[in-house]
């Protein structure tokens, strides 16, 4: 069974807690270890969260399966556009529906929306691969940073 509810300043731990524990498993591969856990600590840290939230106008939500925390998505409108700007899930959650469900969520909370975009990096296939399977497709590809870091992102875009 899984449940997906908004996320409060409370449970901002939560996601850094799932952060912590997802992208390593995520970003194998396509970053250098040595770049996971500083990104994490630096992207996840809880003040950034909070200003994602009560500055910058995010929204998160948690998805739980079995009452157990599976995984997070935040998102913020930018005139007729919906950034998701986070979308992570533990890897025995995949290929369930509960991607589709946070994305239906997230779409929910913002009806006047008319595109979906996310950026995504470019070495992230199976990101990339289900993004495409739910009608998104590469609208730029771009550098990025991200603290000290960087990379290149594709941006991907779907029309509502």
């Amino acid at each position: 069974m899984t449940d997906i509810f908004a996320a409060t300043l409370d449970d901002l731990p939560r996601v850094q807690a799932l952060a912590r524990d997802i992208w390593p498993e995520c970003f194998a591969g396509i970053l250098p270890p040595e770049r996971i856990g500083p990104m994490v600590e630096a992207i996840y840290a809880l003040d950034t969260l909070r200003d994602d939230v009560q500055v910058r106008g995010h929204r998160y939500w948690l998805a739980q399966v079995d009452g157990h925390d599976a995984g997070y998505v935040s998102a913020y409108p930018e005139g007729a556009r919906l950034w998701l700007k986070k979308l992570y899930l533990r890897h025995t959650c995949r290929g369930k529906g509960t991607g589709k469900a946070l994305i239906a969520t997230v779409l929910k909370a913002f009806p006047d929306a008319r595109e979906l975009a996310l950026y995504v990096n470019d070495g992230n296939a199976p990101a990339i691969a289900f993004y495409h399977a739910q009608g998104f497709e590469i609208e730029a590809t771009v550098p990025v940073r991200m603290g000290p870091f960087d990379f290149t992102d594709h941006i991907l875009r779907k029309a509502l």
